[in-house]
């Protein structure tokens, strides 16, 4: 155990129990912390010497989700194992903080840093919980985005201590919420300084020595007077409340089986309201709904974030932008927030962006957008309009000079555009292409267009400053822009002739890619996965050339999807 928790016991009885997995840059759910979890759990119980406990973290965050390796453990098994299985396996997490939650001896969360997921849900079991206030603290549930819930006692703590409403927020959007917003709702008894967030929470952990637990006084809500009892319409409408329209209730299950896990757990025991949670979670777990959610934007795109990054030691010095035309204001935008020495440089075409290395190469790339303009031509009048008085974007005569900190870009109007027109394509044409799609829940995506290595390194550096995936493609035509502009069967067969031409890369990032730019639903996956998943229909329909790449990329489809 003292491997990932380390525990220091205090004369009077506080055990301070630190999570602190070796070799990880974040605490988080795997098997073996469980393991450590439970044995801590069981000397808390069986320890005379041990009053209280207060739980906190040896990193900058707290604890954020479930390890990758148990979530593909558990999607592999759903493939083939029992209802009975599974809750044995899922439910375990959840079982432990019962046992946890109403131990007689008191447990405290102080939670120092980022607690999603499992890690929310810990604090959650604690009878009382501290929080650091700071800026990057994130506290929330964001499992919905995954196709999945909160399975160790979310959906039942959350509307016990916030209430019914605001808990069904933070459920069906997954949103996450700062320190002080959770103290509001009652999630936490205080945000404190990080310097005061220890000695707080083990001075709480004594005042409660010897005091039993009682659930009317940990849950303000616990009569649940607010919920309504279960029927699938009641779910429909509660959901619709929420902002979930009727399509997107019946294409993810998670929707209504939160909704579901809230209205027939209500005012039962923790213990029993687990179990409902479970069957609930399970439900998801069998569903390919969230198979798909969970293997393309949470497995697979954590391995293409990994695998695509820039290489070690690769850094940017500084940018050199060229006049940014309306068309592409979105590419203003997301540089404007970059933490980048930038400059306007009057001698580089327009919409081109060159990246200095911290070694002094020079990275020349043209800035495209999803819709060959992202806005649209009849929407470029108004963008230049709006260019005026946006903080973002200043005018061609403003200073051609931007700090680190407040980068100020140029949109030329549509005149000097087109002026410009003939010069610019010229001097790009033979430029690698940088398609930013719009930001989306999931993140979102740049598609680098036949560009070199070192060019794919200086824009992969990039890539996380703007809260993107970089994706390189071959060429000569964009990807994306293909794909945004097919019919769904169509996305498919364009998806399987691009991952069968050679150096396209790993067959499962086509399929992130598109679901991260919003061209293809979540619910399905992606092209790739959908393809897959109804191959028997369409792989007989499919055209010579399309034929040609089932047969080349089968095997690694098999492997991937199958």
């Amino acid at each position: 155990m003292d491997d990932l928790i380390r525990t220091a016991l205090d004369a009077d009885g506080v055990l301070v129990a630190t999570i602190d997995m070796p070799g990880r840059t974040m605490n988080v759910f795997s098997a073996d912390l469980m393991d450590a979890l439970e044995a801590l759990v069981d000397r808390v119980q069986d320890d005379p010497a041990v009053r209280s406990c207060v739980v906190t973290s040896g990193k900058s965050s707290f604890l954020a989700g479930a390890d990758l390796v148990m979530v593909r453990g558990f999607c592999e098994e759903a493939r083939s194992a029992s209802h009975a299985a599974m809750f044995e396996r899922c439910g375990r997490l959840g079982r432990l903080f019962v046992r946890l939650e109403e131990c007689a001896k008191p447990w405290v969360a102080a939670v120092n840093g980022i607690a999603l997921g499992g890690g929310l849900e810990l604090a959650l079991a604690c009878r009382v919980r501290l929080v650091a206030d700071g800026p990057g603290i994130q506290l929330g549930v964001p499992e919905v985005r995954w196709g999945l819930l909160p399975g160790a006692g979310g959906t039942q703590r959350l509307p016990r201590l916030a209430g019914f409403e605001p808990a069904l927020d933070l459920l069906l959007t997954g949103r996450s919420i700062d320190p002080p917003t959770a103290v509001r709702l009652g999630l936490f008894a205080q945000a404190l300084p990080a310097t005061e967030l220890l000695e707080t929470a083990k001075s709480t952990a004594r005042s409660l020595h010897g005091r039993p637990y009682d659930a009317a006084a940990k849950f303000p809500h616990l009569a649940q007077a607010d919920v309504p009892p279960h029927s699938d319409a009641v779910a429909r409408a509660i959901a619709s409340r929420q902002g979930v329209g009727a399509d997107d209730f019946d294409r993810y299950p998670a929707y209504s089986a939160i909704v579901d896990s809230v209205l027939k757990g209500a005012r039962r025991s923790l213990a029993e309201a687990t179990t409902v949670e479970m069957d609930q979670f399970l439900r998801l777990m069998f569903s390919p709904v969230a198979g798909r959610m969970v293997r393309t934007l949470f497995l697979e795109r954590l391995r293409a974030e990994r695998e695509l990054a820039a290489p070690a030691g690769f850094a940017i010095e500084r940018l050199a932008i060229g006049t940014v035309t309306p068309a592409r204001r979105a590419w203003a935008e997301a540089l404007a927030k970059v933490k980048l020495p930038q400059v306007l440089d009057p001698g580089l075409p327009d919409d081109m962006l060159e990246i200095v290395d911290t070694q002094g190469g020079r990275h020349r790339i043209a800035l495209d957008g999803l819709d060959d303009g992202e806005w649209g031509s009849a929407s470029c009048a108004s963008s230049a309009s709006a260019a005026a008085t946006s903080p973002l974007v200043q005018s061609a005569t403003t200073s051609r000079t931007v700090s680190s900190t407040a980068a100020a870009l140029s949109v030329s109007t549509p005149a000097t555009s087109q002026a410009q027109a003939s010069t610019a394509t010229s001097t790009t044409a033979s430029l690698p292409r940088a398609v930013l799609a719009p930001a989306g829940p999931y993140g979102r995506v740049i598609e680098l267009v036949g560009a070199a290595a070192t060019t794919g390194a200086a824009l992969a550096a990039l890539a996380p400053r703007l809260g993107a995936l970089p994706w390189r493609t071959s060429g000569p035509h964009s990807v994306l822009q293909r794909l945004q502009r097919a019919a769904p069967d169509e996305q498919s067969r364009i998806a399987l002739i691009e991952t069968a031409r050679p150096g396209a890369g790993d067959v499962a990032f086509i399929d992130v890619a598109a679901c991260l730019a919003g061209i293809a639903p979540a619910w399905s996956g992606g092209p790739l996965t959908r393809l897959w998943n109804d191959r028997d229909r369409f792989v007989p329909t499919l055209d010579h050339e399309a034929q040609a790449a089932w047969t080349a990329l089968e095997p690694a489809l098999r492997r991937s999807l199958g």
